[in-house]
């Protein structure tokens, strides 16, 4: 295990021994951005601070599913926005029940037209079915969009598993039982209540929180493009150099997983295990034509024990590629990625959720 505990000079992306001489280029002009809308400033940006601040598995109201037998267990999925609950497995004899929440599952318009449209009350709610779900006979799946908010919604994934050894069988009542749930807890969910209890590792953190210390890490020679928040707990930067033709993607994302440990290396994708502060990290380098990359996923905390995938996990990746394609004789080969920057991103990013708990 290599410790990269001492901080290093960061490197520029394209190669430049230094960020401060590449910042003061004045040759160089980046992209005005895309829009003036500043990040944090929409809908979407607000609402996903809201999903954030509440914790899934608060929202699950236990003694109602009582009734499908004991509890086997409480499992948050890997995004942080889902909360599984599990019942039967104390009896090998009974059928086991899965009733997951997510507060987060992109539904756009466009979405809809494959769903069927059901009410609940006063709530227009969506039921889809999935084309490769092995199990759709005794499943159900539910989405309800949030007001006022384009890309998200509630949903709620049923799942009827048959005792070890037993015939899968249709289970007609699935999606009644399905509403059923869903009407008990619709309301409150989809107020966001906030957590009852503190924030810890990841949890509740902002993947973007430090992106103005990420910014003057980088230097003023790459223009901020755009901020995209593909869930919740996962952001990224585009950032541009006009003069330099490039391209660049900074991604910061919270999860939990089983601990990652990396494929075997290849001639363009080199994994390793390092320590970073003592901490457990995988750092991968891609070195693909059109585009290279280099990430490190960090582990914040370790898993509570060998069955659950629980650990918290800290990602930071950068990519780049070439802005536009001149002509064909240009080629599509990206400019290069620092992975010593992305190291000293890392640690901003890494020190961010350790101030904020």
């Amino acid at each position: 295990m290599i410790d990269l505990g001492k901080q290093r000079r960061a490197e520029r992306p394209g190669g430049e021994p230094s960020a401060e001489a590449a910042e003061q280029s004045p040759s160089e002009e980046p992209l005005q951005p895309k829009n003036d809308r500043p990040a944090g400033d929409s809908p979407l940006f607000a609402h996903f601070k809201r999903v954030r601040a509440a914790d899934p598995c608060d929202l699950l109201p236990h003694t109602m599913l009582k009734k499908y037998g004991p509890e086997q267990a409480t499992v948050r999925g890997s995004g942080l926005t889902e909360c599984q609950y599990l019942t039967g497995s104390s009896d090998p004899s009974k059928n086991i029940y899965s009733f997951a929440i997510d507060l987060h599952a992109h539904f756009e318009k466009r979405d809809a037209e494959d769903a069927e449209e059901e009410k609940l009350g006063g709530r227009t709610i969506y039921r889809e079915e999935y084309s490769t779900d092995g199990a759709s006979h005794r499943s159900c799946h539910y989405k309800v969009p949030y007001e006022g908010v384009e890309g998200s919604a509630l949903a709620l994934d049923l799942l009827k598993t048959p005792p070890r050894g037993k015939e899968s069988r249709p289970w007609p009542q699935r999606c009644a039982h399905a509403k059923q749930y869903l009407g008990a807890v619709v309301d409150k969910i989809m107020k966001l209540p906030p957590r009852k209890s503190r924030a810890v590792g990841v949890m509740g953190k902002d993947p973007c929180g430090r992106k103005d210390d990420l910014l003057a890490a980088l230097g003023r020679s790459y223009k901020l493009v755009d901020v995209r928040y593909a869930s919740p707990y996962d952001c990224e930067l585009e950032l541009a150099n006009k003069a330099k033709n490039q391209k660049l993607t900074l991604r910061s994302a919270f999860a939990f997983h089983e601990r990652q440990t990396g494929g075997d290396s290849t001639a363009e994708v080199k994994n390793r295990r390092l320590t970073m502060n003592g901490l457990y990290m995988l750092s991968t380098r891609s070195d693909h034509q059109v585009t290279k990359s280099c990430q490190n996923s960090l582990e914040l905390r370790r898993a509570t024990n060998r069955q659950k995938n629980d650990a918290h996990y800290v990602t930071v990746g950068l990519s780049s590629a070439k802005l536009e394609l001149e002509d064909a004789d240009a080629g599509f080969e990206a400019p290069p990625v620092s992975c010593t920057l992305v190291t000293k991103f890392t640690r901003i990013v890494l020190d961010g959720v350790r101030s904020s708990s």
